[in-house]
């Protein structure tokens, strides 16, 4: 016992000299209440050692280590720790780590439909009342767009939801389709307000429910059809209007490609497609994945550049009509959604587990501090479909035009 008191105390008297080197004061009280400290003065977060497992995650310490060590509660904060792991996360905490052996072969073996309905049923099959503590009334479960600094949550998301209507040129009667349409916001919000038939799909089970209800609530069952379907279903069917907001970030880059097609196919001539996804702006080594969001909050999913995701889709026949990055609204949004978890922890814990509100907090603070330093952004991609050749007579007018109103 006294040895291994030894080891852990001699592994966290390293861990503190990096920190002092890296000039982050803090407190770090091991499992026998003994203090260790970086400063003298200034200390505004303390680590709390509540398992001897903890030092593990500081032999070599990275975003994986000391996220899984949070999430399996062998420390704990007293302090902020959104402001800790910022303090921590861009100097200390590497975030990709070496792909392990089956990682690299599950691709060859594994069967994509079966994967993906696997992997949004861990993410959305959780109970629809956890998500709404944090989304709020519009249950959106991505960026907002804040008008100004005043703007609340539920503010951000319905003007979110209005820019793509207005993107779209939305028009009353047109058929719509919502490439996972979540908990039915979008379609919701796009029937009641502009008028259109909207065709929602989604592969769980939870959201298909909660959207349902809504629906019904909303007095909107003739407008909007939910289904549980693989967008490589969609059939013969085709669209006026596409969107797909938050989705494609679970598409991969071995699927994009056929994912345009697909949108392609299914669009009326002269339709348009809106996509709104988180990018990366950074390349990853050849061999290393984000270990932590592989294995805990988006297994199967993978962020893209916003060049490759716009060659693609021009590749399948698509035109690429207007971009904008959100990124700045996505930081205001995530730290919206980390200051209502910690307002309303006691009420989570309630609908699940510690272990479950642990994942998607520490998960929230990362991906904030990815926004901050411009590692991802979120981009809305407007394309549309043009299938005639040398066409001088088509007009798309800026999307800033208080004139126009539609395509002719």
């Amino acid at each position: 016992m006294k040895l291994y008191a030894n080891k852990e105390s001699f592994f966290l008297k390293k861990f503190i000299q990096i920190l002092n080197q890296e000039m982050i004061p803090l407190e770090v009280v091991d499992t026998n209440g003994i203090t260790y400290s970086t400063a003298q003065r200034n200390i505004k977060h303390k680590i709390l050692i509540k398992d001897q497992k903890f030092f593990k995650a500081i032999i070599n310490p990275d975003a994986f280590s000391f996220g899984e060590a949070y999430i399996k509660g062998y420390f704990d904060i007293s302090g902020s720790i959104k402001e800790l792991y910022e303090l921590c996360c861009e100097r200390l905490l590497k975030k990709n780590q070496k792909k392990s052996i089956v990682k690299l072969c599950s691709k060859f073996f594994v069967k994509s439909r079966e994967k993906e309905k696997e992997n949004i049923e861990y993410h959305y099959d959780v109970p629809s009342d956890f998500y709404r503590l944090f989304l709020g009334k519009t249950m959106g479960y991505t960026c907002g767009y804040y008008v100004d600094q005043n703007a609340t949550m539920d503010d951000a998301q319905n003007e979110k939801m209005d820019i793509i209507c207005r993107k779209l040129r939305l028009q009353k009667g047109e058929e719509l389709l919502d490439i996972g349409c979540g908990w039915g916001n979008f379609a919701v919000y796009a029937a009641k307000h502009y008028g259109v038939n909207v065709t929602g799909i989604t592969l769980s089970d939870e959201q298909k429910k909660y959207a349902q209800k809504w629906i019904k609530k909303e007095a909107l069952s003739h407008k909007i059809e939910i289904k549980i379907l693989n967008y490589r279903d969609l059939g013969l069917q085709k669209f006026d209007k596409i969107s797909c907001v938050g989705m494609s970030e679970h598409v991969g880059s071995e699927n994009m490609f056929d994912f345009f097609k697909i949108v392609n196919k299914s669009l009326k001539k002269g339709g348009l497609f809106m996509q709104h996804t988180i990018t990366t702006n950074t390349k990853r080594a050849k061999g290393k994945e984000n270990s932590f969001l592989d294995k805990y909050m988006f297994p199967g999913g993978e962020l893209m550049f916003e060049h490759d995701l716009v060659k693609l889709a021009g590749s399948s026949g698509l035109e690429l009509l207007n971009a904008e990055n959100f990124r700045t609204h996505y930081i205001k949004t995530l730290n919206d959604w980390i200051v209502r978890m910690e307002k309303r922890k006691d009420k989570i814990l309630k609908i699940v587990s510690d272990n479950v509100y642990r994942i998607y907090h520490i998960f929230f603070i990362g991906s904030l501090i990815s926004f901050k330093t411009q590692e991802i952004s979120i981009f809305q991609n407007l394309f549309h479909k043009n299938q005639m050749k040398n066409s001088d007579t088509d007009l798309f007018l800026s999307l800033y035009s208080k004139n126009e109103i539609r395509i002719t």
